[in-house]
């Protein structure tokens, strides 16, 4: 008659817990730190926002084509210290959307102050044709927004990437 028992031996058992211990460290030192996913989620949330209003613009083409005759406008406002406004309009309607960061963001290198809303206006081919952020200006050269440690590009062509601008 044999007696064989079936477990786990005490080596087995004490290095499946260390290693649950270590991925419970490495797993819990990255949620952590929640920022960088706040910042890339408001980016990418701002950039699907940036991309709504270009194609609301070319969705409006009419036979009597103005190339440089904004279509849309984006308006991106911070109106508290971690509250922001953006708002998508166009000549059907507007559309306005809250997004909450603890951030500020850099518009080509300048801050955008509390209250001030940076405006962009989109034409009918999807173009980027005018921003208001220094100042009302045609746009020529790609728009930088710098979101913390993200950075958000947005060509004249309307296109907007991650990274910094070419």
């Amino acid at each position: 008659m044999t007696n064989e028992q079936g477990g786990f031996t005490l080596v087995e058992l004490i290095t499946v817990m260390v290693l649950i211990g270590i991925l419970s460290t490495v797993a819990f030192s990255r949620f952590a730190d929640t920022d960088l996913y706040r910042q890339a989620l408001f980016s990418s949330k701002l950039q699907s926002y940036i991309r709504v209003a270009q194609q609301m613009a070319m969705a409006q083409q009419t036979a009597v084509y103005v190339n440089s005759a904004p279509k849309s406008l984006l308006a991106l406002q911070q109106t508290a210290q971690s509250q922001w406004q953006i708002t998508i309009a166009n000549d059907t309607g507007m559309q306005s959307h809250s997004l909450e960061l603890n951030e500020n963001i850099q518009v080509d290198k300048q801050l955008l102050p509390i209250g001030v809303k940076l405006v962009l206006k989109f034409a009918a081919n999807g173009d980027l044709v005018q921003s208001n952020y220094p100042k009302i200006s045609q746009v020529t050269r790609s728009i930088a927004l710098q979101i913390g440690e993200e950075v958000l590009c947005i060509a004249p062509t309307g296109y907007s990437y991650e990274g910094s601008c070419i």
